[in-house]
């Protein structure tokens, strides 16, 4: 047969060279090869939510998700880190559901101090979780804080026979949330998408993407059956009270129980304890790594249609998991904060470091005889003579049990202190009078008693007058 030189010909041939090469395919060729790697962190945070959410969620994984490889490498990795006794307890810290570092204790009664606390006592302190929001002091300060109360109540527990005597253990109910409620739209996506390609006869694609869904399903449905157990020692007989605060940059959280409670919070561990034992991901890791290899070697074999519809449900399915990822500290405090039983919490924004010291030494400090002095040096470190005045007088407003806060006299200061804390008062009450103060005194002087005003007053109307 001739060769056909025509430039009709030519024209014929080259469309068809670049209908097969043409670069929107070939591009999703390597696309569809390089999608599953991306969302490895997202995927693997969501798999450690799937216990809080329990069985309200055994539904919601069968999606084809991309970042499987990395939930490959945790179960493995964590495997050959220790002995095979202490798997549980790796994997909880592996898949964030223990192993955080809370912030700074203070105990009130006991003197003790934790630099780190645990994990529940991070959750406590970074989620949005908190009672009515009330506001505290007039004044602008560029250092306002957030100051909680809570009263703790007993922790419930469960007996367990095999367990020693020295440890409780408390079990997390199953929880349910508005957010389990979004991988139903990337399950639907998923099923749109195989039926898709069995429309246009891509059996391929359709097998890949109904491998990832089934992969996911079955990791997710394993891990929705898990308890999430709080573990804690029983402090011995005889120990003070627990009360205490949790001290960060932001926030003070003032914990008020018996010191098995308080020590749910600053010493408790969680653990990720699953039906069958913890090896019974490692099968779920084999189908997650066949389900990676296979969808890395076929998938470039697709149809144009096909590959687009793995990549929108991987898409779709990613960005749900990168949002759940994202509340992953929020769906954590709703599921275990309650473990906490809190009888009673109020929440102050308060306008100056200086007002959430003078709230939490009250809180703290009026049903009991710990100096407030201890609690201000915690959380105002700084020591200049004003401050020590104010912390004095404190302690008398708390041992005198003032309706409202007064500027006064204590009998821990020195003879110069007296005098001093006597012209203070009298310039106080006298403004143009005449002492040492400076003017740059004088205005502290003024700002440090509105503040103490503030925070006596409503800590006596919220806790005094109303019990």
């Amino acid at each position: 047969m001739p060769l056909d030189l025509s430039p009709l010909s030519f024209f014929k041939i080259s469309a068809s060279v670049y209908s097969r090469l043409s670069w929107p395919h070939h591009g999703l060729d390597v696309a569809c090869g390089i999608a599953i790697f991306f969302g490895g962190n997202a995927a693997v945070s969501t798999l450690a939510l799937q216990p809080l959410y329990g069985h309200n969620g055994i539904w919601h994984g069968w999606y084809n998700a991309p970042g499987c490889h990395a939930i490959v490498w945790l179960l493995v990795r964590t495997l050959l880190q220790g002995p095979v006794s202490s798997y549980p307890e790796r994997l909880s810290v592996s898949l964030g559901i223990d192993g955080k570092k809370g912030p700074k204790y203070i105990a009130s009664k006991s003197g003790t101090v934790l630099q780190r606390t645990h994990h529940l006592a991070y959750v406590l302190n970074n989620s949005n979780w908190r009672g009515k929001l009330a506001a505290v002091g007039l004044r602008d300060s560029p250092t306002p804080m957030q100051l909680i109360i809570m009263d703790l109540n007993r922790v419930p527990t469960e007996d367990d026979p095999l367990l020693p005597r020295s440890s409780l253990h408390s079990s997390l109910p199953p929880r349910s949330s508005l957010d389990a409620s979004l991988p139903i739209i990337a399950s639907t996506t998923s099923i749109v998408a195989c039926a898709i390609c069995a429309r246009v006869e891509d059996w391929l694609s359709f097998m890949m993407i109904l491998l990832g869904m089934v992969s996911s399903g079955i990791t997710s449905s394993i891990m929705c059956t898990a308890k999430i157990t709080l573990e804690r020692l029983k402090p011995a007989d005889g120990v003070p009270p627990g009360d205490g605060m949790l001290l960060s940059d932001k926030r003070i959280v003032i914990l008020r129980g018996k010191e098995e409670v308080v020590n749910a919070v600053t010493k408790a561990k969680l653990r990720l304890k699953l039906k069958g034992g913890g090896y019974t991901l490692l099968p779920c890791a084999f189908i997650a790594l066949s389900q990676v290899t296979l969808q890395l070697i076929y998938m470039p074999s697709g149809s144009l249609t096909g590959q687009l519809m793995f990549l929108l449900s991987l898409l779709v399915s990613g960005g749900c998991n990168l949002y759940l990822s994202m509340k992953g500290n929020d769906v954590q405090s709703s599921a275990l904060i309650p473990l906490l039983d809190i009888a009673n919490v109020e929440t102050y924004q308060t306008n100056s470091r200086t007002t959430a010291a003078v709230l939490a030494c009250l809180a703290l400090c009026w049903n009991s005889s710990t100096p407030p002095k201890q609690i201000l040096k915690e959380i105002v470190p700084v020591e200049p003579t004003l401050w020590k005045i104010l912390s004095e007088s404190l302690l008398t407003n708390i041992q005198k049990k003032h309706d409202h806060f007064r500027l006064g006299v204590s009998g821990n200061l020195s003879d110069e202190e007296r005098e001093f804390l006597n012209g203070l008062v009298a310039e106080f009450k006298l403004p143009g009078g005449s002492s040492n103060l400076s003017d740059g005194d004088r205005e502290l002087l003024n700002q440090l008693v509105a503040d103490a005003e503030a925070a006596y007053h409503r800590y006596y109307v919220d806790y005094v007058e109303l019990k």
